[in-house]
């Protein structure tokens, strides 16, 4: 299904698309755009608060600005 899913909205075909993947990438994007743990967990499904912070990296702009 998620291949099938990939293919229609575009994404390439070179490019590895998992669902650990997909996860990974939504809760960075949630952290990037200041969205609480609390409410990412909700989203996402996670339990713990330290399993979002194991996903979640400080983007490229993030460390150019630290």
């Amino acid at each position: 299904m998620l291949k099938a899913m990939a293919k229609d909205a575009g994404f390439l075909k070179h490019k590895r698309i998992t669902n650990h993947s997909v996860r990974k990438f939504l809760v960075q994007k949630l952290r990037n755009a200041n969205i609480p743990p609390t409410e990412t967990m909700a989203i996402t499904g996670h339990k713990n608060v330290q399993s979002i912070t194991n996903y979640s990296n400080i983007s490229v702009e993030q460390q150019q600005n630290c």
